[in-house]
C-alpha cells in the first residue's frame, strides 16, 4: 500500500479534530504534523517533506492559494473548504481533490486514492529536474546528477556530474520536490546529495565527508553531529 505522508493544514481547530478523527479509518496515512499559517506551513514542508498536504484555502485573512504560488514544486494537494466556489480557481494548481466542509468520509476515501494513483503513477516522471547555466549553455541536470546544493542569496548552485550551474531559486524551494534525507546538511549553505557520500572521517578536530569522486567537504560543528550518525563509519586513514 503506498503510503501518504501528509501535512494538515488548517487554522480551524475544530475542522482539524474532525479530519485527524477521520485519518484513523484509513491505515495509509500518515500524518507528520499541522500547520495553521502560510508561514508555518512552509516552514513544516521543508522540514517534513510530504507527499500530500490537506489545505485549508481559508487561513484567516490569508489566501490557501498563496502557498501553493509560493513553492516551485508543492506536494500533491487536497483542498478543503467551506467554500465550493473557490473550485474553478484550483484547477490552475491540479489539485488531487476538492473537499467541501464537513468532509464526508467517503469522500475523504476516495480523494486519498487519487492522491495514491497520482503518486504511483507520476512518481518516475514527476523526479524534478533543472534547466541550469553551464558554461553559458543551458543543460538540463536530472535529480540523480546532483552532487551537491549551494545557496547563495537568491541563487542556487548546483554541483553535477555534468557540470557546475546556477538557477535562480531559493534553498528551500530547490529541495522541498525531493524527498525527506535525499540531501544531507553540512553547514547553513550547503547540502550533498547522501547518495554520492561515500564516507567521512576528522581531520584536526574537524570532520570532513567524502564523495564518491574523492572530493572532501568540510562539515560545520553545528551539523556534524547529525552527519555522523546518519552516515557510513568512518574511513581508514592512509
Amino acid at each position: 500500500m503506498k503510503r501518504l505522508n501528509v501535512l494538515l493544514i488548517d487554522d480551524d481547530p475544530l475542522c482539524c479534530q474532525d479530519l485527524r478523527d477521520a485519518f484513523a479509518a484509513f491505515p495509509e496515512v500518515n500524518l507528520l504534523g499541522e500547520a495553521s499559517t502560510l508561514k508555518e506551513s512552509i516552514s513544516l514542508i521543508e522540514k517534513l517533506r510530504p507527499n500530500l498536504t490537506f489545505l485549508d484555502l481559508s487561513l484567516g485573512h490569508q489566501d490557501g492559494f498563496d502557498l501553493l504560488r509560493s513553492l516551485s514544486s508543492p506536494p500533491l494537494c487536497i483542498a478543503i473548504t467551506a467554500d465550493p466556489t473557490q473550485g474553478a480557481t484550483g484547477f490552475e494548481f491540479d489539485l488531487v481533490d476538492y473537499l467541501v466542509k464537513p468532509v464526508d468520509k467517503a469522500r475523504l476515501g476516495q480523494a486519498l486514492q487519487r492522491a495514491i494513483r497520482r503518486l504511483s503513477t507520476h512518481a518516475i516522471e514527476d523526479a524534478p529536474s533543472f534547466l541550469v547555466e553551464i558554461s553559458h549553455q543551458k543543460v538540463l541536470i536530472q535529480a540523480s546528477d546532483i552532487q551537491q546544493i549551494e545557496a547563495m542569496g537568491n541563487y542556487v548552485i548546483l554541483h553535477s556530474t555534468k557540470g557546475k550551474g546556477t538557477i535562480r531559486s531559493t534553498l528551500q524551494n530547490m529541495l522541498t520536490p525531493f524527498p525527506k534525507n535525499t540531501f544531507l546538511q553540512l553547514s547553513r549553505s550547503r547540502w550533498v546529495a547522501r547518495n554520492q557520500v561515500s564516507g567521512w572521517r576528522r581531520k584536526s578536530l574537524k570532520l570532513f565527508v567524502t564523495l564518491r569522486d574523492q572530493t572532501e567537504l568540510s562539515v560545520s560543528r553545528r551539523h556534524a553531529s547529525s552527519i555522523i550518525k546518519t552516515l557510513l563509519p568512518p574511513q581508514r586513514a592512509k
